[in-house]
């Protein structure tokens, strides 16, 4: 959420400010089913208009020229063409052998081929490249991608005691139920992707979770400076009678990827993109606590991860009190879209509404782990904090322990097995703005 200073301040519930002018505009090229990949027609056009016409490609030379022109001053495809996407469950599971050779099997393409990263030149306007850019009739969209923001604010009033008796949510979830329950397996054997601000490799409640730590973002450190990244993992995975402070909904191992900078100055939509991307092959579920305005590539890329098997859960948003705007990517409609509620199964008062919200989640004072070393905020090792981002990894961990019991569902049969069995609030009927189907329940999800 942008705030006065350009920094990332996740203790902020609203975009007060507009986003910074971006300097980059993000282009998908359109493919001919006969011709080369459109990961192929990108490295095209960023090679020059010779390499463009190498491939036979009129608007990638067109994109070439705005390059030798001085219109950018680079021009790179989002995607690497000789790294293919490793093997899916779902209908992209073909799509790896194909795309090393240049060229998709079976005529098929993924959605989110083609994409560049264009650096707009000095005295060129972004916007009026943009508008350019998106008339040529062999460029399927372009425009100014804009910043992702983090949903995740500290509680004011915090407890720094760390034990699990604080964690009232699991309560309100019935994960105890759950756990009771004959045949309840914690879901060990499924990944869970977080894309976020990083996390703390060190903390003890964590180390035993992570299966996989990637940094996406060039020139800055590994480290969790936010404390966003490593919060949300605990919610999902901390360890569970480890004889440690807290523990997460299940035990499921987290595939976590560095995308969102300490500074939305270093913001890059590309690295972001690449950090959704990874995801296919080597996760069941992705969590992103983050969200923004609408961003044409990142649909494309999110419906193919999709595609591949992945349940996406995202979180509403914080800013109902100033605007309630929709958010994306808790608005793509094969997202599941998650709201946060209080200890009383009230809508929290930050939490936006909207026809697309799926279903809610604790989201206040939600006790969970911080960095065990210095970060932007004073309280180490675990803290309490309020947020959709803190609601939605409730549901991305019930995502797994349902995947766990039921191998081989689908993404909308896993959100479908969410919604149908969540709590109806009081007063409310599902389907409601605010409540969506309601307050996940657990026990009734592994039902």
């Amino acid at each position: 959420m942008a705030t006065p200073s350009p920094r990332f301040h996740l203790w902020e519930t609203s975009r007060k400010t507009k986003d910074r002018q971006t300097r980059t505009v993000i282009a998908k090229l359109k493919r001919d089913p006969r011709g080369p990949t459109g990961a192929a027609l990108a490295a095209g056009a960023a090679r020059g208009a010779r390499g463009a016409r190498i491939l036979g490609d009129d608007a990638g030379s067109r994109l070439a020229r705005i390059l030798e022109n001085g219109y950018a001053v680079s021009i790179e495809p989002v995607f690497d063409p000789s790294a293919p996407m490793r093997g899916a469950r779902g209908p992209l599971r073909d799509l790896a052998a194909g795309a090393a050779g240049g060229r998709a099997p079976l005529g098929r393409a993924t959605r989110s081929e083609g994409l560049v990263e264009i650096r707009v030149g000095p005295g060129t306007d972004p916007k009026t490249l943009a508008r350019h850019l998106a008339g040529m009739g062999d460029v399927e969209y372009a425009f100014l991608p804009p910043v992702r923001h983090l949903f995740g604010t500290r509680t004011k009033t915090t407890r720094p005691d760390p034990l699990s008796s604080r964690q009232w949510a699991h309560g309100a979830i019935r994960l105890g139920h759950a756990r009771a329950a004959r045949g309840f397996n914690d879901a060990s054997g499924i990944t869970v992707a977080v894309v976020d601000s990083g996390i703390d490799t060190g903390h003890p409640d964590l180390k035993a979770a992570i299966k996989e730590y990637r940094n996406v973002l060039a020139g800055e450190g590994d480290r969790d400076d936010i404390g966003h990244g490593t919060h949300v993992a605990g919610i999902i995975a901390a360890g569970f009678r480890n004889g440690l402070g807290i523990s997460g909904v299940c035990a499921a191992r987290i595939l976590a990827l560095k995308a969102l900078p300490h500074d939305d100055d270093h913001w890059s939509a590309k690295a972001y993109y690449r950090a959704l991307r990874y995801v296919i092959g080597r996760a069941h579920v992705l969590n992103l606590s983050l969200g923004g305005d609408k961003d044409p590539a990142e649909i494309d890329i999110l419906r193919d991860v999709i595609d591949s098997g992945v349940v996406v859960v995202a979180a509403m948003g914080n800013e109902y009190e100033d605007g309630n705007p929709v958010e994306y990517p808790a608005a793509m409609p094969t997202v599941c879209a998650v709201g946060a509620t209080d200890q009383l199964d009230h809508r929290a008062s930050f939490s936006n509404t909207g026809r697309h919200i799926d279903v809610v989640a604790p989201g206040v004072q939600i006790l969970s782990t911080t960095p065990t070393h210095k970060y932007d905020e004073p309280e180490r090792n675990y803290a309490a904090w309020d947020g959709t981002s803190m609601a939605a990894p409730h549901v991305a961990a019930a995502a797994a322990l349902v995947l766990a019991k039921y191998p081989g569902s689908t993404p909308a049969q896993v959100i479908a097995r969410l919604t149908s069995s969540a709590d109806r609030v009081a007063g409310k009927k599902k389907g409601d703005r605010g409540y969506g189907a309601g307050r996940l329940n657990c026990q009734a999800a592994l039902a």
